[in-house]
Formats: C-alpha cells, sequence, structure tokens
C-alpha cells in the first residue's frame, strides 16, 4: 500500500513541471515596499495579513479600517473578558482543594465554568476569522480597484406590447 502512494507523490512532485508554455512571458516579482506598482491584490493580502487593515489603506477603503480594528477589538474583549472569569472559578476550585473541602463541587460552578471557556473558545474563533475575512476583503477589494462603475450603467424592466416583459440595459 506504501509503494503505490509513494510512487504517485514522486509522480506528482517531479512532473508538475513537465509541461511549460515557451510563449509566457515571465513574472514580474511583486516590490511590496513600493506604493508605486500597479494595483496588485496579492500585495493587498500581504499587506493585510501583517497588519490587519493595511490592505483597506492600500486599496484607498480608508472607511473599513476603524471597522476592522473595533471588531478585532471587540472579540478581543469577549475573549480577554471570559478568560478572567475563567481563571476566577479556577482560583475558586483551588481555594477548595486546598483546604480539603468536600470533593463535591457545586456543579453549578463546574457549568459556569465551562460556559465561560465555551465562550472564551468563541472569541478566539471570531478573532481568526475576522483576521481571515480582513485578508480575503483586501484581496477582493484590489481585484475590483480598477472596476469602473460610473452612472452611466442602467437597467430597466418594463412592459411591453409584444412581449410579456422586456429588459433595457445601457452601458
Amino acid at each position: 500500500m506504501r509503494l503505490p502512494v509513494l510512487g504517485l507523490f514522486c509522480l506528482m512532485l517531479f512532473g508538475a513541471n513537465a509541461q511549460t508554455d515557451s510563449l509566457a512571458l515571465p513574472k514580474q516579482p511583486i516590490n511590496l515596499f513600493s506604493w508605486k506598482d500597479p494595483h496588485s491584490p496579492t500585495k493587498a493580502s500581504i499587506y493585510s495579513a501583517v497588519i490587519p487593515g493595511l490592505g483597506q489603506l492600500y486599496n484607498q477603503k480608508y472607511w473599513k479600517v476603524p471597522l476592522v480594528y473595533a471588531t478585532l477589538g471587540t472579540a478581543t474583549w469577549l475573549m480577554l473578558d471570559q478568560r478572567a472569569q475563567m481563571k476566577k472559578l479556577n482560583l475558586q476550585f483551588e481555594k477548595a482543594y486546598a483546604l480539603n473541602k468536600d470533593t463535591s463541587i457545586d456543579i453549578n460552578l463546574i457549568s459556569q465554568r465551562d460556559n465561560h471557556r465555551r465562550m472564551r473558545d468563541f472569541g478566539i474563533l471570531a478573532i481568526s476569522a475576522i483576521y481571515v475575512l480582513q485578508i480575503a476583503d483586501a484581496a477582493v477589494d484590489a481585484h475590483f480597484f480598477k472596476f469602473d462603475i460610473n452612472q452611466s450603467l442602467s437597467a430597466r424592466i418594463s412592459p411591453s406590447n409584444s412581449r410579456l416583459l422586456t429588459v433595457n440595459y445601457r452601458f
């Protein structure tokens, strides 16, 4: 079983460059520290991954930067608050065990601690999701950076005498 899988892996690894286009132009390297290059989604994604919100600044979507930091800050506050509450309950458990109290700790305290742990985990997931979404937002905005949306784009749906419905659009 291992030999066919290993053979398939080697075939994919070494045969990946079997077909190359002889007419393809070489790719230009991305200069991360220059704002004069043509607008690049890769550059916007890298900027957003390094510093959240920097990709939005690169795309000139300045109004999105406070939203990124507000959502990240809220999720971080939620996670830290729930972690502090969970630590308080853990200290209560440690004090109870240090005093050799009965090992049957109140079930309510255990459920509260588990609830705080669950909410802390949701906070961590929210931070991660917001971080990934702001990177994706920067990449999508960079793709549409030069997309022209002006007032001459229009669509109109109207009834017609010869047909049931007509759709008129103008560029």
